[in-house]
């Protein structure tokens, strides 16, 4: 049996570790770069994919987020956080001890 294999992404392992000194490194700097993408633009499509491009294109070295973009993510995720546990509490039904009286 034959397998299909999807394509392999750009960049490569060996392409990214070019630009930064470890895996360590990478992962971190890749996901600071896709939460700055994202903070950015909510509907960004593949923004890890992004931000690995960027990485690869030396585009992005070592930043951070700063304090205001952090603020901003922090409070953005707080948000959905509290958004989601309002619709649990909503869509538990009532015990039933509540609903005889």
């Amino acid at each position: 049996m034959r397998r299909c294999h999807k394509r392999m992404r750009k960049p490569t392992i060996d392409e990214l570790l070019e630009q930064v000194g470890s895996v360590y490194e990478l992962t971190m700097l890749a996901a600071r770069e896709a939460t700055r993408i994202r903070l950015k633009d909510r509907d960004a499509k593949e923004p890890l994919q992004q931000a690995l491009e960027r990485i690869a294109a030396g585009k992005v070295k070592g930043k951070y987020l700063n304090s205001k973009e952090l603020e901003v993510y922090q409070r953005e995720e707080r948000e959905k956080r509290d958004a989601a546990a309002i619709r649990d509490r909503m869509s538990v039904p009532p015990n039933r001890n509540e609903r005889d009286e």
